[in-house]
């Protein structure tokens, strides 16, 4: 498969992409909002790391119970696959970072403000991958709308703003993206 074009390659992989990311993330991101909402600072750190974590096994999911193709063996030799999964360990190892500054500061809503950013860094490979602007405008789009909501609303509700703001930004995803059948 490495023999193949660039072009082919973002065909296929975009003909392997579905509509099961953004929806996992509209949802874990939605919770995350509404349990931030209802527990403010109670709410514990681990249910901001589900958010954060959830969207990529919940979306497989989705695509099982859709009938999607989502990811196969043949879809994961595509080096623009690989470079989307390596990019998500990538952000893994960046969480350390946003953990000990959410601790530093004893605010959840800086560990939510970094994951959500973290979180929307992976539409980047993937919007490359499959030859769509619309994964780095999602990836401004989300910077944008969380660090405002950061910035701009205050306490107790900041967390909650983020985590809203991110799930926003599925909405503009679902909408957005090149959809596989674009490219059969």
């Amino acid at each position: 498969m490495r023999a193949l074009p660039l072009a082919q390659l973002q065909r296929d992989y975009l003909a392997d992409s579905t509509a099961g990311m953004p929806i996992a993330g509209l949802i874990t991101w939605s919770a995350l909002a509404v349990a931030s909402w209802r527990m403010g600072d109670a709410m514990p750190a681990w249910v901001a790391f589900t958010a954060a974590a959830a969207p990529f096994p919940l979306s497989i999911l989705i695509d099982k119970l859709r009938g999607a193709p989502g990811l196969s063996t043949q879809s994961n030799k595509n080096p623009l696959t690989q470079l989307f999964m390596q990019f998500i360990f990538v952000i893994a190892l960046i969480i350390p970072f946003v953990i000990f500054a959410a601790q530093a500061s004893s605010s959840i809503a800086l560990l939510i403000l970094g994951l959500a950013i973290l979180a929307g860094m992976i539409w980047v490979p993937h919007g490359w991958a499959a030859d769509d602007r619309a994964g780095m405008i999602h990836f401004g789009l989300r910077a944008v709308l969380c660090y405002s909501a950061y910035l701009f609303v205050p306490e107790p509700n900041t967390g909650a703003a983020i985590a809203g703001a991110a799930a926003l930004t599925y909405v503009y995803a679902i909408w957005a993206m090149k959809k596989p059948e674009s490219v059969k």
